[in-house]
């Protein structure tokens, strides 16, 4: 993974992006397989007991009429055993399809599904043979192979010496004891397969995050594509400071009373009845611009009420020019109610001069 070196940033939400529409996603083959075997199994289950006689019957009828030739009535005696091959190799094919769309989030990339011949020579494919990468992928082949090895043989170990006796026995034994060495192998063997998909897809996403990780580099030029030049992000800021302080200097003065906290935060509310059914915050600000404002309501004479939770919430909640939320109706109700005592006015006599 010489390729990584110098890779420390974790990938952006950009890259993560642009690799899933080039197809690159992290994709565990073994769970999709698992999922397929799992599926067809209990479907198997399911309709094993139709299963098993159909195929003693049509094991029956081919060997009563062994002597006559064709088999006439062969398509008929295995209609009821292809039914059942082919719910299961349906289930099967439907969870491969929906476990691989789960893990692609139901991504597809035709182009990806087409032959590509110059893939069979790249460069980095006979690197990637002596790689440290090859070497773990082939240690994880062979603990596959013993371990659903050491799941078959603890299956049937125990019948094994006694399999010769099958010979001898009636079809219907013969069939009903294969099928419970088969059941019992490979719920055994799906039981270490599970284990081990789970284990090949924790590697394949672990080495899908250390392929996508940037270098510090890498990070700072995408920073700069998404926000834009620091000169003109400054710029920008400051030309909204601008505008937020022009607002302030008419919103201000025409408010009923500046809402603060005490010193951090500063909103300004307005009622008028021909202007919506609730106050609106008409400008807020914070820091500096909180103290601009406070400066303007004192000249224009607009009383200045310091409470510290209807301060940061008006703030954080609600836009300019927004209604206030219905929760805070009560407290803004008391302060404006107080404003009015205070400067004799009414919500009805229009706008400050």
């Amino acid at each position: 993974m010489a390729d990584l070196e110098g890779k420390t940033e974790q990938a952006t939400e950009h890259r993560l992006q642009q690799a899933r529409e080039e197809g690159q996603v992290a994709v565990g083959h073994d769970a999709a397989l698992v999922a397929a075997v799992a599926a067809g199994a209990g479907v198997a289950l399911a309709v094993a007991g139709h299963l098993q006689s159909t195929l003693l019957h049509l094991f029956q009828e081919v060997c009563r009429s062994l002597p006559e030739t064709p088999f006439a009535a062969l398509p008929r005696l295995v209609g009821g055993a292809l039914s059942s091959v082919t719910a299961i190799c349906g289930a099967a094919a439907l969870a491969s399809l929906v476990t691989t769309l789960a893990q692609t989030r139901a991504g597809f990339w035709p182009h990806l599904a087409l032959p590509d011949a110059s893939r069979l020579f790249q460069a980095e494919r006979f690197g990637r043979m002596v790689s440290k990468d090859m070497a773990v992928d082939l240690a994880l082949a062979a603990v596959k192979v013993l371990a659903l090895g050491w799941a078959a043989w603890s299956a049937v170990r125990d019948d094994f010496m006694t399999l010769g006796t099958l010979l001898g026995a009636v079809p219907g034994d013969q069939l009903a004891r294969t099928l419970g060495l088969l059941s019992r192998a490979g719920a055994r063997m799906l039981a270490a397969a599970a284990l081990l998909a789970g284990l090949e897809l924790a590697l394949t996403r672990f080495r899908f995050k250390a392929r996508m990780r940037m270098t510090r580099d890498e990070t700072k030029r995408e920073f700069k594509q998404d926000e834009g030049d620091p000169l003109i992000r400054s710029r920008r800021r400051r030309r909204h400071r601008e505008l937020a302080r022009g607002r302030a200097a008419v919103e201000v003065p025409r408010a009923d009373a500046l809402v603060v906290n005490p010193t951090h935060v500063a909103v300004s509310i307005r009622y008028r009845r021909d202007e919506g059914r609730a106050p609106r915050v008409t400008s807020k600000g914070k820091g500096v611009f909180a103290e601009h404002m406070r400066t303007l309501a004192r000249a224009n004479g607009v009383p200045i009420v310091q409470d510290v939770p209807l301060a940061r919430l008006l703030y954080r909640k609600v836009k300019v020019g927004g209604e206030i939320p219905a929760q805070t109706y009560r407290a803004v109700a008391a302060i404006l109610a107080f404003v009015y005592r205070l400067t004799g006015r009414v919500p009805s006599a229009g706008a400050r001069a």
